[in-house]
């Protein structure tokens, strides 16, 4: 008789473990069971539960007529582990009886112990496939490594479930053997079959499919940005390297009623659900080939089950800062790991560090204005710091920011604030390895929600801001703020220039989005905009062919 299979779930970090077979009484059909228990629980009270379990789902219950009492059939239970019978008196821990490769009998049906198999636990594809654009499954793995496990995309029938056998297989279609596969026009009107073999090294677990419950969609034709990957088909070269920043627009923003009827009544509302918009982002921002990533508006589901695990995939690692508020989205750093790696994460909350020692006197100035005061403690902005190291030359070190700035045009004073906290924070990050001797330069992405006439713009690249230089009045109040008199120690420049917008929706376009600078760094190149007919061929963005309300701003640079 071949052995049948005792899965048993024990991760380290818990002292429970899973056990889970089938098991057929005296011929009846197989039934599952699944016992969750103590690592350290003795095995006879594992089996005295067993045989409880096998009796309520084997042994029917009989009634004399007219009498509550109950007859039962007794249950026989024979255990043997390795050849060597087990009772309900045993005192041995189950989690030492229950060991991986052990043999178990239970009666007369033998079974072999995998202790923590691979195991694909969910696989979801998206609900919106189209051809041309690359579709990534969300796989749920437990004790499997991501990069050791086996994929299969089939093309199959619509119609897969309600065909013959000899159908079926007429109609399947091996396509790739990646995790990430983009759909060809050859798939448009089949559906798409995913298999995970779930495995860890050596080990295999019990292969998973699912089978998409759309069918794949012509797609929207030839997007604006393909053309600007024209501009990026190459990568860059060991002395230099590509950037890029870009509000991706969160779905919690996006997908709403209020978004669909007031923000952007002009876009088609199957354009904004994240499913049919992440298949647009993830083909444009692989299309840049940048080598750093800077994105804001990233929902944190979006960012741990869908862009880490795809560019990471794709030659990339990344981190992750959320906003301190109730909306789960904030900012994401990616860096090409063939040219950087890692070295340190300097993340702030920009209301918190007003408060701090660092800050005094920036704070002293501030609470002469207590409604501006007030109204900054209740911010949530928050500022992503990374420092990267080049591995082409270990000298030199980047200092890569990252930032979403408070949006409303009323207060350009509290913008002005996140930005003087900003450029401290990173004097202090900078100083810090100068001090050691390093080499080391900014990078500072981001939406600033400030245009190239603002007071923020003006603190950044002037590297000071003027009492009166820029009419900054409280917006509750009226009253002119005088005592922002604020420097810091940097040169920066805008490395894309100036484009006429980079936010265009229909109530409002202009330019928010920046890559600032210093001047130990030279440009390269600049990808252009896209031409303002594209932009608004479907009135604004975002769009059928726009996945965000923004542009990304992507350049390349090297040191001097």
């Amino acid at each position: 008789m071949a052995s049948s299979v005792i899965t048993v779930q024990s991760a380290p970090e818990t002292n429970k473990m899973t056990v889970e077979f089938n098991y057929s009484h005296k011929g009846a059909n197989s039934k599952q069971f699944r016992m969750e228990r103590l690592k350290e629980e003795e095995i006879g009270q594992t089996l005295s539960r067993l045989k409880n379990s096998i009796a309520s789902k084997f042994l029917k219950r009989k009634r004399k007529k007219n009498e509550a009492e109950q007859e039962e059939e007794e249950v026989q239970l024979k255990f043997r582990v390795n050849g060597v019978e087990v009772d309900t008196e045993s005192k041995m821990c189950v989690s030492d009886v229950l060991k991986h490769g052990s043999e178990v009998c239970i009666n007369e049906q033998k079974y072999q112990v995998s202790v923590n198999p691979p195991t694909a636990v969910k696989i979801d594809l998206p609900k919106s496939i189209m051809s041309g654009f690359p579709v990534f499954p969300k796989v749920q793995l437990l004790f499997a490594n991501s990069s050791d496990c086996q994929y299969r995309w089939n093309r199959v029938h619509k119609n897969h479930h309600n065909i013959s056998l000899s159908e079926q297989k007429e109609a399947t279609k091996l396509l790739s053997n990646e995790l990430m596969y983009a759909p060809t026009n050859d798939d448009i009107d089949s559906k798409l079959e995913f298999t995970c073999v779930p495995k860890c090294g050596d080990r295999s677990g019990v292969p998973v499919s699912v089978i998409s419950k759309v069918e794949v969609e012509a797609g929207p034709g030839i997007c604006p940005f393909e053309t600007r990957h024209m501009f990026t088909a190459d990568p860059t070269d060991s002395s230099s390297f590509r950037v890029m920043t870009y509000n991706i627009l969160a779905d919690v923003f996006a997908d709403s009623e209020f978004t669909r009827t007031e923000l952007y009544p002009y876009c088609a509302p199957y354009a904004l659900s994240i499913d049919y918009r992440k298949q647009l982002l993830m083909k444009e921002i692989l299309g840049y080939n940048a080598d750093i990533i800077c994105l804001q508006e990233v929902d944190e589901k979006v960012f741990m089950k869908f862009l880490l695990p795809a560019l990471e995939l794709n030659g990339f690692s990344g981190v992750y800062k959320m906003k301190s508020g109730k909306v789960k989205e904030g900012e994401a750093l990616f860096y090409r790991t063939s040219k950087f790696k890692m070295i340190s994460e300097h993340n702030i909350d920009l209301t918190d560090t007003l408060e701090e020692d660092g800050c005094r006197d920036i704070k002293e100035k501030v609470v002469k204005y207590q409604d501006v005061y007030e109204f900054y403690k209740k911010r949530k902005n928050i500022l992503q710091v990374c420092v990267l190291e080049s591995l082409a030359d270990p000298q030199k070190k980047l200092c890569v920011a990252n930032t979403h700035l408070f949006f409303h045009r009323d207060y350009s004073y509290i913008r002005v604030l996140q930005g003087v906290v900003s450029m401290r924070h990173l004097e202090m990050v900078m100083n810090s390895y100068k001090e050691k001797g390093d080499s080391i330069s900014l990078v500072f992405c981001g939406d600033f929600n400030a245009s190239p006439e603002s007071a923020l713009h003006g603190f950044l690249t002037k590297s000071q801001i003027i009492p009166g230089e820029y009419k900054l009045r409280v917006k509750d109040t009226g009253e002119e703020v005088t005592s922002f008199d604020f420097t810091h120690g940097f040169n920066l420049s805008s490395a894309c220039g100036y484009p006429e917008y980079t936010n265009y929706v229909g109530a409002f376009q202009g330019h928010l989005d920046y890559v600032f600078v210093d001047q130990t760094l030279e440009v390269v190149s600049v990808v252009p905009a896209p031409d303002h007919e594209l932009v608004t061929q479907h009135r604004a963005l975002p769009s059928v062919v726009f996945p965000s309300d923004h542009i990304a701003q992507i350049c390349v640079m090297k040191w001097k």
